[in-house]
């Protein structure tokens, strides 16, 4: 039975002329990708490209910015915050991010470390604050980050796949802080000078992390260009949303990934 979901049916869609169709496992979820004696699964928007150590190492923002700062990458800073209450837990988290916020100015991002699509991120600019939402995070059971805050008003994303830059756009922030499409961001085309600078740094990181199939995001900052994260889900369902033009750049992204997919079997 076909997704109902349109940015799942536009990735499957993308492949059926040349002969690949989808077997349903659980309804908009797992599918069996199939082509003629081939065959793997596909879980959600996932097409298996990527290894699990780089697929979870790019799931951790601080994981991620240690890799890239190990490969000298322009990268926006990330310190890992241990939820107090882990048995793990050797250092006051609360201690950590409190200095860290002295140092950055008293402007800083907090996150929980593994979080996606805007969710849980807190721009902080006093103690009481930090100290709020680092607990708010621990109490949600997560991990958390802090990193600098950057008065940027674009944010790039590039999509590489087998280290080559697949696709270029640029997030602009409107009415919110943020850069997430989903939270009110515009999306607007790359300026063509800048092509070259953003391919090369996404090319390094996709390479830092070992990841065959991602985004890469790019931060716009008083510093220059820096990595601010990767992600090992490829989604781009607010950037083409009613948009015929972008729906067919992603659908040529996504049909060259599943047939790359398949010449790995």
């Amino acid at each position: 039975m076909p997704t109902n979901r349109p940015y799942l049916s536009l990735i499957q869609q993308s492949v059926k002329n040349d002969g690949v169709t989808f077997e349903e496992i659980t309804p908009n979820y797992l599918y069996k990708a199939v082509m003629n004696e081939k065959s793997f699964l596909m879980h959600d928007v996932e097409v298996g490209l990527n290894n699990s150590a780089a697929a979870k190492s790019a799931m951790s923002k601080s994981g991620t910015f240690d890799l890239l700062q190990y490969f000298k990458i322009p990268a926006v800073e990330h310190v890992f915050l241990m939820n107090n209450r882990s048995r793990f837990s050797q250092s006051n988290s609360f201690h950590v991010a409190r200095e860290f916020f002295i140092q950055s100015n008293e402007k800083v991002v907090l996150k929980q470390n593994n979080g996606s699509q805007g969710s849980n991120v807190y721009k902080i600019t006093s103690l009481d604050s930090l100290d709020q939402s680092l607990q708010a995070l621990f109490d949600l059971q997560m991990d958390a980050t802090i990193s600098p805050y950057y008065e940027a008003s674009f944010e790039y994303r590039i999509v590489t796949l087998n280290g080559e830059p697949m696709l270029w756009l640029a997030k602009e922030r409107t009415t919110s802080w943020k850069h997430n499409l989903i939270s009110g961001a515009k999306s607007i085309d790359v300026p063509q000078e800048l092509l070259p600078q953003l391919s090369e740094l996404a090319e390094q990181a996709a390479k830092a992390l070992e990841l065959n199939f991602c985004t890469v995001d790019i931060l716009e900052t008083s510093d220059g260009l820096r990595v601010l994260e990767l992600n090992e889900q490829v989604m781009l369902d607010e950037y083409c949303k009613n948009n015929t033009e972008r729906q067919k750049k992603v659908s040529k992204v996504y049909r060259e990934a599943l047939l790359a997919r398949f010449n790995t079997l």
